[in-house]
């Protein structure tokens, strides 16, 4: 059942400091999965929200984090921000409420003014994350009915004289146009404005989408080939999205140009080893001790020697360093701790553990211990069956999807773990099914993690 949007955006804006302002987009995306949704899936839309609601928003953001503007991670659709008719009003109030937060954006750039670029660079710590999608105006009129498809060029252009952070991102429909036109994207950047980094996402669609769109599960793997084959002739790291990962080294996939990390010397394929004499327990826990240290010492691993190295940075400070996400030391240690407790000679609580297909091989290494005769452990693998076509994500599970894969394997647990990112704050899948409904059917303690 739909919640108060109220209070839905207000629990958003606290539990993520995410600034949500608006669900009006003006584009229209091939891709773009909020137009497939089935009905089931529950969603918020809100057009453009109103500017003393956005006010009394801004006071619930956490000014130690990032503020988060743009990018669809909740339930809410996320809109074009720069369609918000006070989209500066905004922003600039923001800056005076939150002086210090850094404001990440992610936009089309479809619709910004090169005369707010200035501006832009005086609400500074800020970050535009500007989603290219195609080498052109023309293509991106296919792609996304762009009906201002040149501006995006134009901006990007321009954004090399203003002191303004900028990332982007691809989504990469190299099944339809090919290879060649997303490397003419990949020599655009290049030519007029290298960003800090790119990511090149797979186009995921479902069975719920029109059209001849399907990417294929093989497409994946040509677009890891093809990033692979050309990431060294760009001068701005590139990363496929999603991440295929397989264990828990803490291997760098990419260096962002004159960062910390790049003036010590860290290149893409390094193995983070040790950070201020820490171990190192994932790429997630290799991040964040980096981050919070200053001036840290890393010993890491290059063509199979040990080598050690001290970024010069403050506490807090980026380091530019790029890694996948994998799983935080935390939650790392709260898995094996339950698992522990499935030994036969010790608690022996029966216990089954759900992944998605895309995390399964590196939970499968994590758990391998508990996967003998000696545990009463079982890991099983979901499919996203409800929607289906090269979908795969655990985000997109639902409980249904669980139950499916609880039956054709039958486990008789009497402790279920599961994904916590399937549930939103109030414990709801994207259909709105609680997860103390596979509770109540299975009689099992459930753990989200």
């Amino acid at each position: 059942m739909l919640k108060n949007k109220r209070e839905i955006l207000f629990k958003t804006v606290k539990e993520n400091n995410i600034l949500p302002i608006t669900s009006i987009c003006k584009l229209n995306c091939i891709f773009c999965s909020h137009k497939n949704n089935p009905p089931e899936i529950e969603t918020y839309s809100f057009g453009h929200l109103d500017f003393e609601l956005i006010k009394t928003m801004l006071e619930f953001l956490d000014h130690k984090e990032a503020v988060i503007i743009g990018e669809s991670a909740s339930k809410i659709i996320e809109g074009e921000p720069f369609t918000h008719p006070k989209i500066m009003e905004i922003l600039k109030l923001l800056r005076k409420k939150r002086p210090e937060a850094e404001i990440k954006i992610t936009t089309s750039a479809s619709f910004i003014k090169v005369r707010e670029l200035q501006q832009l660079a005086e609400l500074k710590p800020l970050e535009l994350n500007i989603s290219l999608n195609a080498p052109g105006p023309e293509e991106r009129v296919f792609l996304m009915n762009d009906p201002q498809a040149d501006n995006v060029f134009k901006i990007i252009k321009e954004l090399k004289d203003y002191p303004i952070d900028f990332q982007a991102s691809i989504v990469s429909m190299h099944h339809q146009l090919g290879f060649e036109s997303l490397e003419k994207s990949l020599d655009f950047l290049e030519r007029y404005n290298p960003p800090l980094s790119l990511r090149i996402f797979l186009a995921g669609f479902s069975n719920f989408a029109e059209g001849n769109n399907e990417a294929q599960p093989g497409f994946y793997f040509k677009l890891k080939e093809f990033i692979n084959s050309r990431a060294d002739n760009y001068s701005y790291p590139i990363i496929i999205e999603p991440q295929i990962i397989t264990d828990l080294k803490a291997e760098l996939e990419g260096i962002i140009k004159e960062s910390a990390a790049d003036q010590a010397g860290l290149k893409k394929g390094d193995i983070i080893l040790e950070v201020a004499g820490q171990k190192i327990k994932s790429r997630v826990d290799a991040f964040y001790k980096i981050k919070a240290c200053a001036d840290p010492k890393i010993i890491f691993k290059r063509e199979g020697r040990k080598r050690t190295v001290t970024l010069t940075k403050v506490a807090g400070q980026k380091s530019g360093i790029i890694i996948s996400y994998d799983i935080s030391a935390r939650k790392k240690a709260e898995l094996l701790a339950y698992l522990e407790q499935s030994s036969k000679a010790g608690k022996n609580i029966s216990t089954t553990a759900i992944s998605s297909k895309i995390a399964f091989t590196l939970l499968n290494n994590i758990s391998q211990k508990y996967l003998g005769e000696g545990y009463n452990f079982t890991l099983l693998k979901a499919e996203n069956e409800f929607f289906g076509g090269n979908i795969f994500a655990a985000g997109l599970l639902l409980n249904s999807d669980l139950k499916k894969v609880i039956e054709k394997n039958n486990p008789n647990c009497q402790r279920l773990i599961l994904p916590e990112i399937i549930y939103d704050y109030y414990g709801n899948d994207l259909a709105g099914n609680h997860y103390t409904e596979l509770e109540d059917k299975y009689d099992c303690e459930i753990i989200l993690l």
